[in-house]
């Protein structure tokens, strides 16, 4: 494949061989004539998908790089750096766009700006977004959106999966599905996104684009609707910054709805949504306290037009240029809101920030975590679905590149069935009532023998970790795991999930214990992370297999032992280990300290580089 080093290089030089030649041309011209404007026009470049008149399916590493940094040396207003490689060789970029240029993070400071990240193409075979985002670059650069770039920085990756992609593969060579990554943070692609993007630049809205959805909108989204979130956050994304895009995909003979499709819950038919596990970017963003949203691009067979009214079917060899649209008017209304209602967005955010880090610092206020959730009726709403399709998933949804997308991704699939659509008044349900939680603790402990695996996973996270420098003797919630079980295999991992009761106790805990302060800005992925019986906590991924065990496995029968007990484990009275003197079960070692306390301690930084996995002492 070619050095896109070396090709960015002598694109350097030719930014300025281009800048001379246009300085002499315009020795000729007057300096008011506003003719150069059509000249610009007609000198844009045009992204790999429109050359070939949307008829490839998506754009392939090649291209797409060659793209990139032509139009990086067509502008001063955009940046390129890379943010890893893959393990298939190939760099991930970062595009960095703002009028004045912006390198750096820090160069933000001062500015008033806000910030707006579009992550493309996780799953390999999901294209459209990464082909909409090349166009919403060009168009910020050189094109009418031009004027944005004064008032916000857009950063831009146009593949999060290179890999995947060249081989239409939803999975990177991994075999990760990387949008179940962000808690665990495996793969150096999501690892790279949350840790250099996210914790750096925090971006006030961050989207991520995929394929999926229901026909006939053009464009489906969703914001987080786990009821962990905050909930301001989830209000002011649905009902400002979504209500805009659905206005803007309307103004152009378009229209969005929510993802995923027609379904039902509990016999009652209805519009459904998708799981909202914090494993996922748009859930993640939310505990992060940022406006995340998932963009999904429906099979394209069809699209709703005249302001919602009417339904027609779309031209075979048109279907990829829609899609593309679609996405396009999604990530340009994002950038627009961001330009021109920053103070609403800055607002909102710090409110979350702040909410979060009172409700863990206040040990009286009766704060509750989710623990359990279901999925509820947020109200009735009309939506266009297939004739006839019933309380089903609705006919035409789930539109990967490999599905209808046009040119060689679409010509093998099978021509649709006539179809005839009906407008329905149903219940959407995509609201998550909580039905068990907890008390928020004013912070957590964690054995000492964890901190190896632990702690860089939560420093990853943004999250403070403090160890004790003498030994505590302190009363505290303890969980006794009474069965563990590994069911769900999900890459390489057998998913523990576990029920508990909880106790209790006064403890003695050693120097080197680990501190966990739930008055920190994300106190909602905090509990996430350390109660044991959410949906994606520390147990659920393995963190703290050194000190379990599995009781029942996907064969149900016993599992493996866990490993020895840490000597710097804090040990329980006699009797209260599980299986001795009618304890309930296994201690799990991350324990609840409710009130406030006074203790020495120290903060825990980040290791150096390279040396993740030391353990703290």
């Amino acid at each position: 494949m070619p050095s896109y080093a070396r090709i960015r290089g002598m694109t350097r030089t030719l930014r300025l061989g281009s800048s001379l030649a246009l300085g002499l041309a315009l020795v000729g011209l007057n300096a008011f004539d506003r003719s150069s404007t059509a000249v610009a026009q007609a000198q844009r470049l045009q992204t790999p998908a429109e050359v070939v008149n949307y008829s490839q399916g998506g754009t392939l590493y090649d291209p797409l790089m060659k793209f990139v940094y032509e139009l990086d040396a067509a502008s001063n207003l955009m940046s390129v750096r890379k943010l890893t490689t893959t393990l298939g060789g190939r760099d991930v970029v970062l595009a960095v766009l703002s009028n004045p240029p912006i390198y750096r993070p820090e160069d933000i400071i001062g500015t008033g700006k806000p910030v707006v990240l579009i992550v493309n193409n996780v799953h390999g075979n999901e294209v459209a977004g990464k082909d909409a985002s090349m166009e919403i670059m060009r168009d910020l650069v050189q094109g009418d959106l031009r004027p944005l770039l004064d008032d916000v920085v857009v950063l831009n990756v146009p593949t999060i999966n290179p890999d995947g992609a060249e081989v239409r593969r939803r999975t990177n060579d991994q075999n990760f599905d990387m949008n179940r990554d962000y808690l665990k943070l495996e793969s150096q692609e999501i690892a790279a996104v949350v840790t250099q993007l996210l914790n750096a630049w925090h971006p006030e809205i961050w989207v991520d684009t995929h394929h999926g959805g229901s026909a006939p909108y053009t464009l489906t989204y969703q914001t987080n609707m786990n009821p962990a979130g905050d909930k301001g956050l989830v209000d002011f994304g649905n009902d400002e910054i979504i209500a805009a895009i659905r206005r803007a995909l309307r103004a152009e003979n378009y229209d969005g709805f929510w993802y995923s499709g027609p379904g039902s819950v509990n016999g009652e038919a209805g519009w459904t949504a998708t799981s909202v596990e914090p494993r996922k970017q748009h859930v993640y963003g939310a505990m992060a306290n940022t406006l995340g949203f998932l963009f999904e691009t429906p099979s394209g067979t069809h699209r709703v037009v005249d302001n919602g009214t009417r339904v027609v079917e779309i031209p075979r060899d048109e279907t990829y240029r829609h899609q593309v649209r679609g996405q396009y008017i999604g990530q340009r209304e994002l950038i627009r809101f961001a330009a021109t209602r920053t103070a609403d967005l800055r607002r909102v955010i710090a409110t979350a920030k702040s909410s979060a880090a009172a409700r863990g610092h206040n040990d009286s206020d009766n704060d509750q975590v989710p623990l359990e959730y279901r999925v509820t009726n947020k109200g009735h709403e009309e939506f266009w679905i297939r004739a006839g399709a019933g309380g089903g998933r609705g006919a035409g949804g789930g539109g990967g590149a490999a599905g209808r997308a046009g040119g060689a991704a679409g010509a093998a699939a099978q021509p649709p069935a006539p179809a005839t659509w009906e407008k329905v008044n149903r219940p959407i349900f995509l609201e998550y009532e909580v039905t068990r939680s907890t008390t928020r603790p004013w912070g957590y402990f964690v054995a000492n023998g964890a901190a190896a695996k632990v702690v860089p996973m939560l420093h990853d996270h943004q999250i403070t970790v403090q160890r004790l420098t003498a030994p505590l003797e302190v009363e505290l919630e303890v969980y006794y795991a009474t069965s563990i079980s590994a069911d769900s295999y999900f890459q390489g991992k057998y998913l523990r999930e576990v029920t508990a009761e909880k106790r209790t106790e006064k403890m003695t805990l050693p120097a080197g214990t680990l501190f966990i302060p739930s008055g920190q800005a994300r106190s909602n992925l905090i509990s996430y992370l350390l109660e044991p019986e959410t949906d994606d906590n520390l147990v659920t991924w393995g963190y703290l297999d050194d000190f379990l065990q599995v009781t029942t496995n996907r064969g149900g029968g016993a599992g493996r032992a866990g490993g020895a007990p840490d000597p710097d484990d804090p040990q329980p009275p006699a009797g209260a280990r599980g299986g001795r003197g009618g304890a309930p079960g296994q201690r799990i070692p991350m324990y609840r300290l409710m009130k406030q306390t006074t203790f020495p301690a120290v903060v825990v930084d980040p290791p150096p580089a390279g040396v993740r996995n030391q353990v703290y002492r």
